[in-house]
C-alpha cells in the first residue's frame, strides 16, 4: 500500500492528534539500523496498536504534514514500560538519535516525563518523516499521540496522570482503613487485604510509569516483582474471605503453599526477569481460575452469602483484566476500553470488598456491643446478688465475731481473775515468812504474774483484740512495779512512743521490761536514789527498747546464772528478728530490738 495514505495531517486547529495511521516493521534479526531500515517494506498500523510479546526491535515510520500555524509539537508514547525508544529525525541530511525509554533515567531525558516523549519541530506546510525504534521486555502494545507543545504543557496534556493519582489516593486510603481494622480486630483477612491493595497499587504505579519519579528509576523490571506479591496476597485474602479453611481444609493448605510459590517467584524475578516473569503470569492465570472454581463450588454446596459477593466482584474484575491480557498478547485490538477497563474493574472490586470488610467490622462491633451489654446486665445482676450474699454473710460473720469477742473477753476476764487469785494466794503465803530473801522471791514471782495478767486485763477492757497500745501497757507494768517497791527510793523516767504491737510481742516485751526493772531495783545500792531511764521508739521497721540504770552493773561471770536473765533470753527469742545486749557504763544499759508482726 502506498505510504501516502499513512501521512499524518496536522490540521489548523490541532491541539491533540490521535487515532491515525502509522507504518510499522518488525525486525526479527535485531540487526537493522537507520540506514538499512529505510529500504524495508513497512506495513500500515493504527496509532494505537498491540503486536503481542515481541522481543526484537519494532520500527515505526511517521510521515507528518503540518497544516497548522504551530511549529512545535510533542510526540507522546502512552506506555512507559518500553525498554528503549529511539527517535530518528533528519537534520542537514543526517539522522540524529534522540534516546528515551527505561534505559534512560528521567533526569537525562530531553523532556522530563515518565513516558517516552519527543519534541518535533515542523514548520508550517512542511512534511517531515521520522523513524522510531522500540523494544520491550513486557509487551509491544502502545499508542502514539501528537500534541502541540502549548497544549501538552497544560493540565489537559497530563489528565491521565491526574486520574492515576486520584486512583492511587483512593486505594491507598482503603489500604490504611483495612490496616487500621486489622490492628483493631487482629483478623488476618484485613491484613491480607491491606497487603493485596498495597502491592496492587504499586503494580499499577509501575504500569502507569509514575513509579519512575522515585528511587525505582533504573530498576523498573526488578520492581515488577510486586505483581507476584499482589497475586500472593489475593490468594491469601480469598482463602480467608471464602472461609475455605472450614469448607475445604485441604485446599486451604494447598492455597497457602501456592501463595508461597508466588513469594519465591518475586525473588526470582528480581534475580532474572525472564523467564520468571512469564512463569509468574502463567501461574497467576491458573490461580485466578482456581479461586473462581473454588468459589463456584462453595456457592453451590453451601450457598454462602459472602461467596456470592466474591463471585460478583471477581467476575467484573476478571472480565476487565482478561480484556487487557488479551490485548497485550495481540489477540484483540488495542483501544482505550480494552487497555484501561481493568482499572475500573479493579477499582470496583477493591471498593466493593472494602465495603464488605467494613460492614463486617461494624457487624463485629455491634456483636461486641451486644455481648458487652449482656455482660454488663449479667454483671449488674451478679453484683446485686453478690451484694446481698455479702450483706448476709457479713451479718453472720459480724454476729460470729461479736460472739467470739464476747467469749474471748469472758475468757480474759476469768484468766485475769485466776491470776489475781494466784497473786492473792502468793501474797498470803509470803506474809507467813519472816525471811527477807523469801519475801523478795515471792515479790518477784508476783510481779511476773502481774505482768502477764495485765495483758488479759487490757484485752478485757479494750475494744480491739488484735493490737496492744504499747505505751499504755508498759506504763501499767511500771506502775505495778512502782507499787510493789513503794518503800524503795526509785525514780523511773519514761519516753514511750505511741505504738501498736501484736499480743504475742506485747507479752514478751512486758515480761522483759518487768525482769529488767525488777533486777535494776533489786541490785541497787539502797543508800542512793535508783534512777531508771526507759525508752521505746520505732526506727524504720524495728522497735527499740532501751533501759538504763545507775546501779552497780552485772558481774560478767555470773551473768547467765539468774532465772531473770534466762527469762529475758527466752522471751527475746519469741520476738521476731530480735537482738539484745547489755552494756556496762556507769550502771547497766539494756538494748533490745525486734520487729512487731
Amino acid at each position: 500500500m502506498n505510504s501516502i495514505f499513512a501521512t499524518i495531517i496536522l490540521p489548523v486547529d490541532i491541539k491533540k492528534k490521535n487515532n491515525f495511521i502509522i507504518e510499522s516493521f518488525y525486525d526479527e534479526t535485531n540487526n537493522l539500523t537507520i540506514d538499512t531500515i529505510k529500504n524495508q517494506k513497512f506495513e500500515q498500523s493504527p496509532s494505537q496498536f498491540s503486536f503481542g510479546h515481541k522481543r526484537a526491535n519494532l520500527w515505526f515510520k511517521l510521515q507528518i504534514h503540518n497544516q497548522s500555524l504551530e511549529n512545535k509539537f510533542i510526540l507522546y508514547f502512552t506506555e512507559p514500560y518500553y525498554n528503549e525508544v529511539v527517535l530518528y529525525k533528519k537534520i542537514n541530511d543526517k539522522y540524529i538519535e534522540d534516546k528515551n525509554g527505561l534505559i534512560v533515567k528521567l533526569e537525562n531525558r530531553s523532556i522530563l516525563n515518565h513516558k517516552p516523549t519527543f519534541e518535533l519541530l515542523i514548520k508550517e506546510n512542511e512534511i517531515k518523516t521520522y523513524y522510531i525504534k522500540a523494544n520491550s521486555k513486557l509487551t509491544s502494545s502502545n499508542e502514539f499521540e501528537i500534541y502541540t507543545k502549548k497544549h501538552f504543557n497544560t493540565i489537559y496534556g497530563q489528565y491521565q496522570d491526574f486520574l492515576y493519582m486520584f486512583y492511587f489516593g483512593t486505594i491507598f486510603f482503603i489500604t490504611l482503613i483495612n490496616l487500621f481494622l486489622y490492628i483493631r480486630l487482629k483478623e488476618k483477612i484485613y491484613l491480607y487485604y491491606s497487603a493485596y491493595t498495597f502491592f496492587y497499587l504499586l503494580w499499577v504505579s509501575a504500569y502507569s510509569g509514575l513509579i519512575l519519579h522515585t528511587i525505582i528509576d533504573g530498576y523498573f523490571h526488578e520492581f515488577i516483582m510486586v505483581t507476584s506479591l499482589f497475586v500472593m496476597f489475593l490468594i491469601l485474602f480469598s482463602a480467608e474471605f471464602l472461609n475455605i479453611k472450614t469448607y475445604l481444609p485441604k485446599m486451604y493448605k494447598f492455597l497457602n503453599i501456592f501463595a508461597l510459590v508466588f513469594a519465591l517467584l518475586s525473588i526470582l524475578i528480581v534475580y532474572s526477569f525472564q523467564p520468571w516473569f512469564e512463569v509468574m503470569n502463567n501461574l497467576a492465570s491458573v490461580a485466578f481460575l482456581l479461586l473462581f472454581s473454588i468459589a463456584i463450588y462453595i456457592w453451590k454446596k453451601e450457598n454462602d452469602k459472602n461467596v456470592k459477593y466474591y463471585l460478583f466482584a471477581m467476575t467484573i474484575y476478571m472480565i476487565t483484566i482478561s480484556l487487557m491480557s488479551a490485548m497485550v498478547n495481540g489477540w484483540i485490538e488495542s483501544n482505550d476500553i480494552n487497555r484501561y477497563s481493568f482499572l475500573f474493574g479493579s477499582f470496583f472490586e477493591i471498593i466493593f470488598f472494602a465495603l464488605i470488610l467494613t460492614n463486617r467490622f461494624y457487624i463485629a462491633q455491634n456483636e461486641k456491643l451486644k455481648i458487652q451489654k449482656e455482660l454488663i446486665l449479667f454483671k449488674t445482676n451478679n453484683e446485686i446478688l453478690l451484694e446481698n450474699q455479702i450483706k448476709e454473710r457479713t451479718s453472720n460473720i459480724k454476729s460470729l465475731v461479736e460472739e467470739k469477742e464476747l467469749l474471748l473477753k469472758e475468757l480474759y476476764h476469768r484468766v485475769k481473775n485466776n491470776f489475781h487469785m494466784v497473786i492473792g494466794l502468793l501474797s498470803i503465803e509470803s506474809n507467813i515468812f519472816e525471811n527477807k530473801d523469801f519475801k523478795n522471791s515471792f515479790s518477784k514471782i508476783i510481779t511476773r504474774i502481774k505482768a502477764m495478767s495485765l495483758i488479759n486485763e487490757y484485752l478485757y477492757e479494750s475494744d480491739t483484740l488484735s493490737k496492744i497500745d504499747c505505751a499504755d501497757y508498759i506504763e501499767k507494768i511500771i506502775d505495778e512495779i512502782t507499787i510493789a517497791y513503794e518503800k524503795e527510793n526509785i525514780l523511773i523516767n519514761k519516753n514511750i512512743e505511741l505504738l501498736n504491737i501484736d499480743i504475742d510481742s506485747a507479752v514478751s516485751l512486758g515480761m522483759i521490761v518487768n525482769e529488767i526493772l525488777t533486777n535494776s531495783i533489786k541490785h541497787f545500792d539502797k543508800k542512793d536514789i535508783c534512777i531508771i531511764n526507759l525508752e521505746i521508739k520505732k526506727e524504720k521497721n524495728q522497735i527499740i527498747l532501751t533501759i538504763k540504770d545507775n546501779g552497780k552493773g552485772f558481774i560478767e561471770n555470773n551473768k547467765q546464772k539468774g532465772l531473770g536473765l534466762k527469762l529475758i533470753k527466752q522471751f527475746s527469742n519469741k520476738l521476731a528478728k530480735s537482738n539484745y545486749k547489755f552494756i556496762q557504763d556507769n550502771g547497766t544499759k539494756f538494748i533490745l530490738s525486734f520487729t512487731s508482726i
